[in-house]
């Protein structure tokens, strides 16, 4: 069968959307681009926000209007949206995290529904993901339990649960064998991941030993779980661990962190970064902040513009909040009117992109690490730094696809660089 995957949301769907298409691809069918004519069409969807939410119901009927014969729903909203809703918008099979098998019509599940279901159960490890690039993304950890006031992803993932160490290496040695040369570890809380005495360091270190395998990549790491043991691991000379963090912040004021149900204090947070820094001077430093949130006045944002202005931050993900039903937050007192929730993140969302130029800019006249991810027809080349910096690097070939290659750093552009192979 001809099988499309629409991926929404954050980099652990794509994680779990790359693992389908590995298991589909083994099975036999055809994967075809999500906008393509195609048999199935799964929706792995997100509902990390209600408007993330209500874009997966408008997905998925646009999707029947273009003739989709069967649509397939899994991800947060088939954990969390009633039945009947997906059902009247069009879904024909929901597949929950469990790996529970719902259909429209009531039938025995097609053996295609059942590999779906083994892998988004993380039932079924033999498959190795596919991805679009040279970089994959692995996931090493699901659920949360920290409960933060405005996050539903506790009721959408469940509890915290780590996939053994040994799947783990297997899949990232395959992963090697196919090529890949940069692996992202991810999970909703990833530095919590564990395996008896084992701690999310010890998953690292046994991940950069892979043959093969060029760099190591993070996705977010909660403060007050490992981000120290992690800045010393990227510290040690010549490690393939990314010189890239991304700390979510969230609000930069003490009395908005205690609403929103924080396990750290701006202060806490300051020391994190200080530590960071001290240990890799040119880091890539990235954020998640939300303003607007319920009890934020003109002086608690001042005190996040302030705390973001300190440091050199180069990836900010700026998001006006807004409520999510089902979640504490929700129905809190002291709203913040939407209008100047926009304003607010318009404001970080200029200083955001002010101090990724100047992070960029520091690298002109000096030399950087690229991953060639891809060449077009003038030869001009395109990927990522070390530090999460786009790269462009002239006269290259596309044998160098999949290649680490050093460049002389020569200009900046837009929060990008240009370069030229050593």
């Amino acid at each position: 069968m001809k099988i499309g995957i629409k991926v929404m949301g954050c980099r652990l769907n794509r994680a779990e959307a790359g693992a389908l298409s590995g298991a589909l691809e083994y099975e036999g069918h055809e994967m075809v681009a999500p906008n393509a004519p195609c048999d199935i069409l799964v929706l792995h969807s997100c509902t990390i926000t209600a408007a993330a939410h209500s874009e997966a119901i408008r997905l998925v009927r646009s999707a029947k209007r273009k003739g989709v014969g069967h649509l397939v729903m899994s991800g947060c909203v088939a954990n969390l949206a009633e039945t009947e809703i997906l059902f009247d918008a069009g879904v024909d099979t929901i597949i929950k995290k469990d790996g529970e098998i719902v259909q429209k019509t009531g039938k025995k599940p097609e053996e295609i529904f059942q590999v779906i279901s083994r892998v988004i159960s993380d039932r079924d490890n033999t498959y190795l993901p596919s991805f679009a690039s040279t970089r994959a993304s692995v996931k090493v950890q699901d659920g949360c339990n920290f409960r933060c006031a405005y996050s539903i992803e506790p009721d959408a993932r469940g509890e915290p649960a780590s996939r053994a160490l040994n799947d783990i290496v297997y899949e990232v040695r395959g992963l090697a064998d196919k090529g890949y040369r940069e692996v992202v570890l991810t999970g909703v809380n990833v530095a919590c991941w564990s395996e008896g005495e084992k701690r999310f360091t010890d998953l690292i270190e046994a991940v950069i030993g892979i043959k093969g395998i060029a760099r190591v990549r993070l996705s977010s790491i909660e403060p007050g779980t490992a981000e120290r043991e992690i800045a010393d691991l990227m510290a040690v000379a010549g490690s393939a661990l990314c010189h890239t963090l991304h700390y979510p912040l969230q609000s930069g004021d003490a009395g908005v962190l205690k609403l929103m149900r924080r396990r750290y204090t701006p202060a806490d947070y300051a020391a994190a970064v200080e530590y960071a820094l001290s240990k890799i001077p040119r880091l890539g430093l990235g954020a998640d902040v939300i303003t607007g949130f319920p009890g934020e006045t003109e002086s608690a944002f001042n005190e996040t513009v302030k705390l973001i202005e300190r440091y050199p931050f180069s990836n900010l993900h700026i998001f006006p909040y807004s409520e999510r039903p089902g979640t504490p937050a929700a129905s809190m007192p002291d709203s913040v009117p939407v209008h100047v929730r926009r304003e607010r993140a318009r404001e970080l969302i200029a200083m955001g992109k002010r101090k990724k130029r100047d992070f960029a800019k520091s690298f002109v006249g000096s030399r950087a690490e690229v991953l060639v991810e891809r060449v077009d027809e003038s030869g001009v080349g395109r990927g990522w730094t070390s530090e999460y910096i786009e790269a462009y690097i002239k006269d290259l070939k596309n044998d160098t696809i999949g290649e680490l290659v050093t460049i002389n750093v020569n200009s900046e552009f837009e929060g990008k660089i240009r370069g030229s192979l050593i």
